[in-house]
């Protein structure tokens, strides 16, 4: 094998934890919640570069991927990352071109349809951290380390924490079985065109966490129903906030858009403030609503991490990685977690506590929860 790593930067806040086992005990539960980011396509590029011809680069990039980093400041060691690229997303800005790299002859897209990397070990080093890990493509999995670089340690931009890497490396298309050859495009001479072997992978990442300070959620027709729960919230209680969002969904619902973010982004905004308890039971409350959204699953799985609850986080983020078992997020949380040695119950409800209890108070008698 002959991967061979460009020295250059790194930036895969990618996450992913099977061997921090023995050295993760010094973290806790609640540590995860403030040192998870995610990857943001929109401020990123992961990017490549290959020569033609002896001498031309062409360049490209993957358009659609997503990513979780885990990164411990303090403890750079037991950071991790995880990513996910659709392969199909390749652009050189040459669709004719594009559509020859997805084919069979390259990527062979459909039956190889993600390209994955998952880091099972971070050393710090001099001006930055080589991520070891497994680099998953066309099928096949490869052992790479890459040097990387810290280009932004974490910090708020507004109310969003950010962060941000760089790396390059240097891969051998061979090594993962993509050989270049003209089957779908018999114009294209391998031998004359002289593709190289080497890509030169271009990583610049910027990572954040999102933020629901400030936010509100009434505008809008019909208007956000979170607003109103708020107020209710406010002036009499959480009880009273959860038995009007019931009896608001029964009697009214096409008054309000009881859409899945409105809990979701009020009960993140009131983790953020700090007033996790009442944090929990709205979001156990849209969980209850919305069983099979992961996405709801994992805030209430960080709100648990907030609350120290390892145990309950775990089989929360258990659950959305059933739902989806694309999201990088709930990996990692996985990962870090049971490097904790975070386990669960034999009767998980009894043991994940009151939070879910005070969210059906208001429910009729009988009635039965979806979690």
């Amino acid at each position: 094998m002959t991967i061979r790593i460009g020295v250059r930067r790194l930036a895969l806040g990618l996450a992913c934890v099977a061997t921090l086992a023995p050295r993760a005990r010094s973290q806790q539960a609640r540590d995860l919640a403030t040192q998870r980011f995610e990857i943001d396509p929109m401020h990123s590029t992961v990017g490549f570069a290959s020569t033609i011809l002896g001498a031309v680069k062409v360049r490209g990039r993957f358009t659609s991927y997503r990513g979780t980093i885990v990164y411990n400041a303090r403890q750079p060691e037991l950071s991790s990352v995880s990513v996910i690229i659709k392969a199909a997303s390749i652009t050189t800005d040459m669709s004719f071109r594009d559509d020859h790299l997805r084919s069979p002859d390259f990527f062979d897209v459909k039956r190889f349809p993600t390209i994955e990397f998952v880091s099972d070990r971070v050393t710090p080093s001099t001006g930055g951290a080589i991520v070891s890990g497994t680099l998953t493509m066309h099928g096949v999995s490869r052992p790479v380390d890459l040097p990387a670089t810290l280009l932004m340690s974490p910090r708020l931009v507004g109310t969003t924490p950010n962060v941000a890497f760089s790396a390059e490396l240097v891969l051998s298309r061979k090594d993962f079985g993509i050989a270049g050859t003209n089957k779908f495009n018999p114009d294209y001479n391998p031998l004359t065109n002289m593709l190289s072997d080497s890509v030169a992978v271009l990583l610049e990442l910027s990572g954040n966490r999102d933020s629901f300070i400030g936010r509100t959620w009434g505008k809008g027709k019909p208007p956000g129903v979170a607003d109103t729960v708020n107020r209710v919230l406010r002036a009499t209680g959480i009880d009273a906030a959860v038995a009007s969002y019931r009896k608001l969904r029964a009697t009214h619902s096409s008054r309000f858009d009881f859409g899945a973010d409105q809990l979701d982004g009020l009960g993140r905004q009131l983790a953020e403030q700090g007033n996790i308890s009442d944090a929990l039971v709205l979001l156990a409350l849209n969980v209850e609503m919305y069983p099979k959204t992961s996405t709801v699953l994992e805030s209430l799985g960080e709100t648990r991490l907030l609350a120290n609850d390892a145990s309950g986080a775990l089989a929360t983020y258990r659950r959305a990685l059933a739902l989806s078992p694309n999201s990088t997020t709930a990996r990692e949380m996985i990962r870090h977690l049971e490097s904790l040695g975070a386990g669960v119950a034999p009767n998980v409800e009894k043991a994940l506590g009151g939070a879910e209890d005070r969210s059906r108070r208001s429910s009729k008698p009988g009635r039965s929860s979806t979690f």
